[in-house]
């Protein structure tokens, strides 16, 4: 998959327009595509994690080593599904429902900066297109940035089953892999922007 912003500018005698576009590119059959990531104490200071968040968030993606902060869990270290993490179903409790209360609470800031972005590159429409590698076909869809943050960002935010955070149509978890392992991630299924209206 692609991600590209694009900007378009429209003068119409002395009348300027600037328009920035978020263009997502997917085969029918892709998954998910990021859609930001950054590491937990970027987020902290757009979005203002409590300590106990910012810890928690840090031993989710793996930045703190779970075997300093056993206090944070709920189930012993031999029991963690990955000693050098830990998914959010492994915490207390009462961190879990901290990290949802927050995220309920800031969910309009945190959809915005994540799909439509902040200042002079924030988004005011995105495209998805979709190839389809059977038929050879490209099929798009044009939709205004707060339809689009509306339709990805309603919806229940909870513990996926894997263990990761759900922000309605939103995925958050670690990013993984090179070369920034221990960075939040944000995800979506750009396809879906499809179901709207059954298009």
């Amino acid at each position: 998959d692609l991600q590209v912003q694009v900007r378009v500018v429209i003068q119409i005698n002395k009348i300027l327009k600037v328009e920035n576009l978020s263009l997502k590119k997917a085969n029918s059959d892709a998954d998910y595509n990021q859609i930001d990531k950054r590491y937990v104490d970027v987020y902290k200071q757009m979005w203002g994690f409590s300590e106990n968040i910012t810890k928690a968030l840090k031993l989710f993606t793996g930045e703190l080593n779970p075997q300093d902060h056993q206090e944070m869990l709920k189930i012993s270290l031999n029991k963690l599904r990955d000693p050098r993490r830990v998914f959010l179903n492994e915490l207390k409790d009462e961190l879990i429902k901290e990290i949802i209360s927050f995220f309920e609470e800031k969910r309009i800031l945190i959809v915005s900066d994540i799909l439509k972005g902040r200042g002079g590159f924030s988004a005011n429409r995105m495209l998805v297109t979709k190839y389809n590698r059977t038929n050879d076909t490209t099929t798009w869809i044009l939709k205004d940035i707060n339809t689009v943050m509306n339709f990805f960002g309603s919806g229940e935010i909870k513990i996926s089953p894997k263990g990761n955070l759900y922000i309605g149509r939103i995925t958050m978890q670690r990013k993984g892999g090179t070369p920034d392992p221990t960075k939040l991630q944000f995800k979506i299924k750009p396809c879906e922007l499809f179901k709207i209206h059954g298009e």
